[in-house]
């Protein structure tokens, strides 16, 4: 049986680890283009990492705050295309999904 509220705990736990990671990352970020390189291509390269990582952190976190959002409207296991359910093992193993599947036909 699927337990939302337990969802919706997990869901907000892992919006906070997210977001202490994105503040800590730049931190570290501001603080290494603080320093002075003379390798200007390793500071560009260290720069798009960093930028990637953050980028996608920021990807999860949306799609955990509207996870959280769909739970409050009551339309959490609904697919978002077909309005069909969501399989709540599909729910378990990805709580942010908001898609039947990943392939819609």
């Amino acid at each position: 049986m699927l337990h939302i509220e337990e969802i919706e705990v997990k869901l907000r736990n892992k919006q906070y680890q997210l977001e202490q990671q994105a503040l800590k990352l730049s931190e570290e970020l501001h603080r290494a283009a603080l320093k002075k390189t003379n390798n200007e291509q390793e500071a560009y390269i260290t720069g798009r990492v960093g930028d990637e990582i953050e980028a996608q952190a920021q990807q999860e976190l949306q799609q955990i705050k509207h996870a959280i959002l769909r739970i409050k409207q009551g339309s959490y296991t609904q697919c978002e295309l077909c309005h069909g359910p969501i399989e709540a093992k599909r729910l378990l193993l990805l709580p942010y999904t908001a898609l039947l599947s990943l392939i819609h036909i």
